[in-house]
């Protein structure tokens, strides 16, 4: 727009989607669009889809205890006296 350079619609569309994520990329590939504003439009609500599923995700991994190797769920270490067997 500086440079008062004209392109064509198709072009500057093409231009766009090279530089959007790969994982959008391929989401709009499968959409149909009519011109720059519906592309844009699109783009933002599959950028907005993929946050809520990656907060979603963390917020459900998070709500659940960790688990160690064993399968046992891990909680704060309490000061327990353990007593060993004499051998």
């Amino acid at each position: 727009m500086r440079a008062s350079i004209k392109e064509k619609g198709v072009v500057t569309i093409a231009r766009f989607i090279s530089g959007l994520s790969l994982e959008i990329r391929n989401r709009v590939k499968l959409l149909l669009y009519q011109d720059f504003h519906d592309l844009v439009q699109i783009c933002i609500k599959i950028e907005q889809q993929i946050l809520r599923r990656v907060i979603g995700r963390s917020s459900y991994f998070d709500s659940y205890p960790k688990r160690d190797l064993k399968g046992e769920a891990s909680s704060p270490k309490k000061n327990q006296n353990i007593t060993l067997p004499q051998a």
